[in-house]
């Protein structure tokens, strides 16, 4: 008898909403044996074909404990990590401008020895954490709440992607695209917004029409453009302009387009030549050919192996997790910890719709990682941490409607968020 009340008490091992719980065991399945098939590219002619997947699993393993430990936190105690979380990640971006390791022509990581660090996928979850912070503590109808917000967050965001577009474009583009959005639904006034997104579109005109007509000898020549705008220009290159004719024949697609083009025409030919079912899990022919079939381009082999039922179900998979962030943001009471799940939500969904888009051609080649699939050490274990955070503030929500004391672990939590509070009252606490 005592013995069930114990376990009464303690609850469920695995709290928070289930169904994001079941999502992350489908994807971390899914996972491991597409990686372990993607993976026999990076093993060829070396003397252990289990590295990579021991690796991965590894990552894996270390991304749920991280997961599990951070969702039996309070929603609360989540305000204190920016105040590390940002500094060191601008600290590390520096740093890489200048000793970053070079790896496939971008210098994105910082070596470790044991760990290979990419500080960009730590600051963009710092920036969100930050950008939800002083979104909860706006108050709309005061102008000078209104300015400082709005200057604060755009100082930010417009330093951290500055510092990160240099070599990885796509994941600056990402994070400016989220705080956008969380920045119209937070309150910022619509004409500061309409301002904001006219600049945006003139510069990002501009920059496409000088990588689209550019030659691509005078970029390289130019001191104020970064070295990786010519690989951005073959990109939207080959985006915008596929064929020599537009409408090549099966032999010189093979012969002129796919030498030029290999990993969108292996991407391509995985997803042509599977299936409703598809060649079965460990039978990709394109995995050899594809240079980042267990990262970049893991969708497309899990089209050829799962067929077009293995595409949807991931796809599905994605779309119930948007689903149940939506649900804790509709459940929340509290501005921080709905800002700050859908920020999450927001960077999940779009990470994962733009890997799916470059895998199936709808996008030019960006290099963003499929959330929890893809192979990639800082990549699983940042998702982990946000999606620990989903599950936390559910489990905070979820305890708090069940009428108990809201605590994130057996200390006390700090003072509720009553939109007062600085960073630094928050760290005297």
């Amino acid at each position: 008898m005592e013995n069930t009340e114990n376990k009464t008490e303690r609850g469920p091992l695995l709290k928070g909403d289930r169904a994001i719980w079941a999502m992350v065991i489908i994807l971390c399945c899914i996972s491991l044996i597409e990686v372990f098939s993607a993976s026999s590219r990076l093993t060829f002619g070396k003397s252990s074909f289990l590295r990579p997947i021991i690796g991965h699993s590894l990552h894996l393993g270390l991304g749920l404990l991280i997961m599990y430990g951070v969702h039996l936190f309070h929603y609360k105690w989540y305000r204190m990590l920016p105040v590390l979380l940002v500094p060191i990640s601008v600290i590390l971006l520096g740093y890489l401008s200048f000793q970053g390791m070079t790896t496939t022509g971008a210098e994105r990581w910082i070596d470790l020895g044991f760990f290979q660090l990419q500080p960009s996928e730590v600051a963009k979850i710092a920036v969100i954490m930050t950008v939800a912070y002083w979104l909860s503590k706006l108050k709309p109808d005061d102008e000078l709440s209104q300015i400082n917000t709005f200057w604060r967050i755009m100082l930010l965001t417009g330093f951290v992607c500055l510092l990160i577009f240099g070599e990885n474009l796509s994941t600056a583009i990402l994070l400016a695209g989220v705080v956008f959005v969380m920045m119209i639904l937070g309150g910022i006034a619509w004409k500061r917004m309409l301002v904001l997104s006219g600049l945006v579109a003139a510069v990002g005109a501009l920059i496409v029409v000088i990588l689209l007509f550019v030659p691509a000898q005078t970029i390289r020549d130019s001191r104020i453009i970064p070295s990786r705008a010519t690989t951005w220009q073959a990109r939207l290159q080959d985006f915008f302009q596929p064929g020599n004719d537009g409408n090549p024949s099966a032999y010189e697609y093979a012969v002129m387009v796919a030498p030029e083009k290999p990993q969108e025409t292996h991407a391509n030919i995985a997803i042509a030549t599977s299936n409703i079912l598809g060649k079965g899990p460990g039978n990709s022919d394109e995995r050899d050919y594809l240079q980042e079939a267990s990262c970049d381009f893991i969708y497309a082999i899990i089209i050829e192996e799962l067929g077009m039922a293995g595409g949807l179900l991931v796809m599905f998979v994605y779309m119930i997790l948007l689903f149940r962030v939506g649900r804790i943001v509709k459940r929340c009471k509290e501005k921080y910890p709905a800002y700050l799940a859908m920020g999450l939500g927001m960077l999940l969904g779009l990470q994962a719709f733009i890997n799916m888009s470059v895998a199936v051609g709808l996008f030019p080649v960006t290099g963003q990682p499929l959330p929890l699939i893809s192979k990639g050490g800082t990549s699983v274990i940042m998702t982990s941490f946000c999606i620990g955070m989903l599950l936390g503030i559910s489990n905070t929500l979820d305890r708090e409607a069940a009428g108990e004391q809201a605590l994130g672990t057996d200390t006390d939590v700090p003072a509720p968020v009553d939109g007062n509070e600085s960073f630094d009252d928050i760290t005297e606490q």
